[in-house]
């Protein structure tokens, strides 16, 4: 850029200079005058110090022109006349002003963008921080409330197993209900166990799409009353790799809240597609969503992980069902 400027400025004064000494004196003013525009260049392109020494250069180059076409004194006075120098000067170092001002505001302007692409970044980390943050609190939870009775079932199981032992060494005619007492508890374990195992917490990553939506559907129906489905679209293969975590996320996100807050008798997880769009949809038939109430977490970190895709999150509580939540990117090329 620095060297196109030089470039021009040179330019600029050889056409100038061709100008002034083949149009003098027949033009004899507007040769003069376009001096000034050859002084603001200067300032445009050097600032401050290009207005000075363009200025200073003129003053010679119009006493050469005047000496060479002229024997007047007085006219070749002309060539340091004040009024003319001051003109030039005036509109050169004002011209310097507005280029020094509009590079100092796009230095600012540029030191600004800078700043918020950094905080947007830390943004984004603390973001990411808290959600990691909020699913292990969730697991930690989760094991924490599980691990009391777990341990009381267990303790519970060995004295059945004990009580039976004894029971069966004396021939009691109740060791059948000791059998039975014996056989509840151990049952309790087992469901016990596949709680902990497949409480909704957690996306799994590392799988692709279908799967994780089969796992979803998987516990979902074993923990709650509800029939989840999820309908067969072959734009479910055309959704891109770098998408499917976060798309993974929206949908975990959206079905947990209908489970926890909406009592849902069924959902329904689709997608539609055209040349220009892909939307993902999750569609419940629970109690409406509702605006009015406060929102929570879940919103704001479905909407961080959209805009993580660069999708458009929107919750239409007025569809068909109840309320349908969708996210719609740009579709694959």
């Amino acid at each position: 850029m620095k060297k196109f400027g030089i470039k021009t400025y040179l330019a600029t004064w050889t056409l100038y200079i061709l100008f002034a000494f083949s149009a003098f004196p027949q033009l004899t003013i507007t040769v003069m005058l376009f001096s000034i525009p050859l002084t603001m260049l200067g300032g445009w392109i050097f600032l401050y110090r290009g207005a000075l020494i363009t200025t200073a250069i003129t003053i010679p180059v119009h006493f050469l022109l005047l000496t060479t076409y002229s024997n007047d004194p007085e006219l070749i006075l002309e060539s340091f006349n004040p009024f003319g120098i001051i003109s030039q000067l005036i509109f050169s170092c004002g011209t310097a002003l507005l280029r020094s001002t509009q590079l100092e505001y796009k230095r600012l302007n540029e030191s600004l963008e800078e700043i918020v692409h950094e905080r947007t970044k830390d943004l984004e980390k603390l973001t990411q921080y808290l959600i990691d943050a909020q699913q292990l609190e969730s697991r930690e939870l989760n094991a924490s409330l599980l691990k009391q009775p777990y341990s009381e079932l267990k303790s519970m199981l060995a004295t059945s197993e004990l009580l039976k032992q004894r029971l069966k060494e004396a021939n009691h005619p109740r060791l059948s209900d000791a059998e039975e007492i014996s056989s509840i508890i151990s049952s309790c374990i087992s469901q016990l166990r596949a709680m902990d195992e497949n409480t909704l917490n957690t996306m799994p990553h590392g799988e692709d799409l279908r799967t994780s939506l089969e796992n979803l559907k998987k516990q979902s129906e074993q923990l709650y009353d509800v029939e989840f489905r999820i309908e067969d679209h072959p734009a479910w293969a055309t959704i891109d790799d770098s998408k499917i975590r976060f798309l993974s996320e929206i949908i975990f996100e959206a079905v947990s809240n209908a489970l926890r807050h909406a009592d849902p008798k069924q959902i329904i997880v689709g997608i539609m597609q055209d040349s220009s769009a892909t939307t993902v949809f999750i569609e419940n038939d629970g109690k409406p969503f509702s605006f009015t109430t406060r929102e929570g977490m879940g919103l704001p970190l479905m909407r961080f992980r959209a805009s993580k895709i660069g999708a458009e999150l929107s919750i239409d509580p007025s569809h068909t069902l109840s309320t349908r939540v969708t996210c719609k990117f740009a579709s694959n090329k």
